[in-house]
């Protein structure tokens, strides 16, 4: 395969992953803000980002288990459904319901970093790496600024439900796009790795 056509691929997944950090560093803050949630429960808000900080400790469960691009479209399949359903609950005051949907939501973002960069990194050839890089770079700040002030932009003409369901529309394109990245097989012996060993 051609070096174009991978960073192509990469391109498509640095913004699959960019995109929901975007939602939840930038566009939630202000979705909350003005539905009158208070700035000390949107600050708690920031407890949304634990399951990037200990994606790690499940990251060998990516391996063991299925492949990298099925648990890429698993979870972009879920989060598209959790976006879609964010509008049908009250935002203020935050309940249960509505911080389990946001939980479920960081969570499979965090499981699909794993899977993207487990992938990428099997995907690249020696060599590869530093333009891949910047490619990466590149369209995961591109998703951020769509999935954060792009979409908040919109919410001012067209309302907080359809932004929630337009990024629900591009998560599920995303899915279906990734659902044709080129197979990588992954050797048995990584398969079989017990838990502990690779933390």
């Amino acid at each position: 395969m051609s070096l174009r056509r991978k960073l192509f691929w990469v391109s498509v997944l640095y913004f699959a992953e960019g995109f929901p950090f975007g939602i939840a560093v930038d566009n939630l803050p202000v979705y909350f803000r003005v539905h009158g949630v208070s700035l000390t429960e949107i600050g708690l808000m920031s407890l949304l980002g634990m399951p990037w900080t200990l994606k790690v400790l499940w990251s060998p469960l990516v391996d063991r288990f299925g492949t990298r691009q099925r648990w890429i479209v698993s979870c972009l399949v879920t989060m598209a459904v959790v976006l879609a359903l964010v509008p049908s609950v009250p935002a203020a005051p935050p309940s249960p319901l509505l911080w389990g949907l946001l939980i479920l939501l960081t969570t499979a973002s965090a499981t699909q970093d794993i899977a993207i960069d487990a992938y990428t990194i099997g995907f690249l050839e020696s060599g590869e790496e530093g333009v891949a890089n910047g490619v990466r770079v590149a369209a995961y700040r591109v998703a951020l600024i769509v999935g954060g002030g792009g979409l908040v932009i919109l919410a001012g003409s067209l309302g907080w439900p359809v932004v929630f369901y337009a990024a629900a529309a591009i998560t599920i394109g995303l899915a279906l796009l990734t659902w044709g990245t080129p197979p990588l097989h992954l050797p048995p012996a990584d398969r079989q790795q017990q838990w502990f060993r690779p933390l």
